[in-house]
């Protein structure tokens, strides 16, 4: 038996797939195209019949979109797109597409514009299906390396995007897909963007979850997430039953951010929290200090016991380095969760704190948690888990801290002093601090210390 590519396998089923589809009894079952003689490449696109297959093979200096308005293979041999405009480079009409190989350079990611790479552009009336990207190598973008809006059953896969403006790869109202195997470096932020983001799956916030859904049902897992130093690098405002696993991130301001949607009546406020997030396994590390947590987890609401949606998921196994430089920041930070599990994370050279509890964290669990601190320059205090505020009830269990290289002079286990809380310490290995436990009468321990 002959062995088959990864890649080569991807082609033939998708080519066949889309043929399928589309195919009736006039039309062919496939049909290549290319571009070795064309004057115009739009035209080649236009040409080809449903199912068939379109090859890149020169290089294009284009100033307008390059658009796929069937279902088609597009796939780069040795060809590119390149322009001097803030564009979608390729922009993407129609279900049953695979875009393999592309080759993309923008106008440059060093100011505010709307150039993008590749765009999918579904709409909530008409949202497109199965559509794949592989293998793309996208730069110098002004907002995007890749957009996709009103996507479902898509997937990114095994590309390179480097020097975004905004985004590298952004999500607004998609389903059932997967971003897996990316790398996504230096997203710049310039002036007049006020946040950035590695890989972001979000919803529009002018309009209600009707017209803008939640982005749902999708996998982020293995990339390679770096250089967001002003932002985030993998986010979901208001997301559902989305995982993110075994991501490496480095040098972003935030590792990892589950935070809520704005409320669509008034933009001042927030109403869609992320629910049934799981963030396992991953790698999240900076060596710069200040402001940034690893990991946070945020519900809807302003206000403490806020009555609106709260936070739910899992955060667990993740290797978290050098974050918690911050007045609330911690390795991960929580608030406004309901039965959030964090559990089985790393948490080294944290530097105020490990795990932060924030507030109107009900039902929380923190379970088994390894954590060193360096000493605050400020306070000479380094926490494991700190209770920032009030309105949280669960339980600390089987934590433990570990020193550091450079072990802090002081050093509490379980810090919870404000009032009301209501936790249950409980087995926690608090021996190698300072103070095993600074608690008010919220805090019930039981075999602790």
């Amino acid at each position: 038996m002959v062995p088959v590519s990864r890649r080569a396998a991807l082609l033939s089923g998708i080519s066949l797939a889309t043929a399928s589809l589309t195919r009736t009894a006039s039309e062919p079952t496939s049909a290549e195209h290319t571009d070795h003689e064309a004057d115009d490449l739009q035209q080649v696109l236009d040409q080809v019949p449903p199912g068939g297959v379109v090859t890149v093979t020169r290089g294009w200096d284009v100033d307008q979109s390059i658009v796929v308005r069937k279902p088609i293979v597009l796939r780069f041999l040795g060809g590119s797109l390149s322009t001097a405009r803030d564009i979608d480079l390729i922009r993407i009409d129609s279900s049953d597409v695979a875009l393999v190989g592309a080759r993309l350079r923008g106008a440059g990611a060093e100011h505010r514009g709307l150039g993008r790479g590749i765009r999918v552009a579904g709409t909530w009336a008409h949202p497109l299906r199965a559509v794949h990207i592989i293998e793309a190598d996208i730069r110098d973008m002004s907002h995007d390396g890749i957009l996709l809006e009103h996507c479902q059953s898509f997937s990114v896969s095994d590309c390179v995007i480097e020097q975004s403006g905004y985004a590298g790869v952004l999500l607004f109202s998609c389903s059932d897909g997967e971003v897996v195997r990316n790398r996504v470096a230096e997203v710049l932020q310039p002036t007049g963007y006020v946040n950035s983001y590695g890989i972001q799956a979000v919803r529009a916030t002018a309009t209600g979850l009707d017209v803008a859904p939640r982005s749902s049902r999708i996998l982020i897992a293995d990339n390679e997430v770096s250089g967001v130093a002003r932002w985030e690098g993998i986010d979901t405002h208001g997301g559902s039953s989305i995982v993110i696993a075994r991501n490496r991130i480095t040098d972003c301001r935030v590792g990892v951010a589950l935070v809520p949607s704005k409320d669509e009546d008034d933009a001042t406020r927030t109403k869609y929290a992320p629910v049934d997030v799981h963030v396992v396994g991953n790698q999240i590390a900076r060596a710069s200090t200040g402001p940034g947590s690893g990991i946070v987890v945020r519900g809807a609401g302003e206000a403490v016991g806020a009555d609106v949606e709260r936070a739910t998921g899992v955060i667990s196994g993740n290797s978290i380095d050098g974050y918690g430089d911050g007045e609330r920041d911690g390795a991960i930070l929580a608030y406004l969760t309901r039965g959030l599990v964090i559990a089985h994370n790393d948490c080294s050279a944290s530097v105020r704190r490990g795990v932060s509890l924030y507030h109107s964290n009900e039902g929380i669990v923190v379970h088994a948690n390894t954590i060193s601190t360096v000493a605050d320059t400020v306070s000479t205090t380094s926490v494991a888990v700190d209770v920032r505020s009030i309105a949280n009830s669960g339980q600390v269990s089987a934590n433990r801290y570990v020193p550091s290289d450079s072990p802090a002079e002081r050093v509490y286990g379980l810090q919870c002093r404000p009032m009301p809380n209501s936790l249950l310490s409980v087995a926690n290995d608090w021996s190698m601090t300072t103070s095993a436990v600074e608690a008010g009468a919220g805090v019930l321990r039981f075999q602790d210390g």
